[in-house]
């Protein structure tokens, strides 16, 4: 039953549409990618959201007293949306709309422990990419792009160290084209002779597909079916600017 109740509080606040698609983004453009282009490990950014000002309007699913949903509206146009999905009173789920109530970023906790865990951008309402924190530890440690939906280019950094050490590339039918670790500590993908980095030829799978935004906010991490254990996942599905 509260699982039912959670589901409906972030379907509410996604507004409950249809499949969202992504848009293109970078990649690698090469095994040996500069170590000085890698991103590296910061806290987790954040964005706040109904301490930002303007008119915000709350609805409270469960009947507790307490607001489940806060949107904050400028101009008649919904800014952003804080979401309490498990009801413990504390924000799960935010989400950023520009002037056309297309989602600009999301933010969400899965964990229900009153921090951040993926934030994912998008552009023309569509995600282009997310920062993830895989371990909880308060720190970015996954960085993935998308295309149309699909995971392409994944960046992760296994040993929590700060610096990236697993890359994950797919096609655009979600399957694994390239796999590389840096073994050396050189921050970049070892040649296949030191270090076991591999290229495929369409073998493995991200297991990434388009996803529905009654999911409410971004999906969490998931196992990909590459053979080192990285995530290709799906995108953050988000949609609807309208206020509740």
């Amino acid at each position: 039953m509260k699982r039912w109740v959670a589901m409906t509080v972030c379907c509410l606040a996604a507004g409950c549409g249809g499949p969202t698609a992504s848009s293109n983004s970078s990649s690698l453009g090469g095994s040996r990618r500069s170590a000085s282009r890698e991103p590296r490990a910061e806290v987790m950014p954040h964005q706040t959201c109904v301490e930002s000002g303007g008119d915000v309007q709350s609805l409270d699913v469960n009947g507790d007293g307490r607001p489940d949903i806060r949107t904050v509206m400028r101009a008649g146009q919904p800014f952003c949306r804080e979401t309490d999905a498990n009801f413990d009173g504390r924000v799960d789920i935010i989400r950023f709309f520009d002037g056309q109530g297309r989602p600009t970023r999301v933010e969400d906790d899965y964990d229900f422990d009153g921090r951040i865990d993926v934030v994912a951008s998008y552009e023309n309402g569509t995600i282009h990419a997310d920062v993830l924190d895989t371990n909880f530890d308060g720190r970015t440690d996954t960085w993935r792009d998308y295309r149309n939906g699909h995971v392409i280019e994944l960046r992760r950094d296994s040993n929590s160290d700060g610096v990236v050490d697993t890359w994950e590339r797919f096609d655009e039918a979600g399957r694994l084209t390239f796999s590389g670790i840096d073994a050396n500590g050189d921050g970049r993908p070892d040649d296949p002779a030191d270090a076991g980095a591999r290229s495929f030829g369409g073998s493995g799978s991200s297991n990434t597909t388009v996803t529905s935004s009654q999911d409410g906010g971004a999906t969490a991490p998931t196992s990909g079916g590459s053979t080192s254990g990285g995530m290709g996942g799906t995108a953050p599905p988000v949609t609807g600017g309208s206020a509740p």
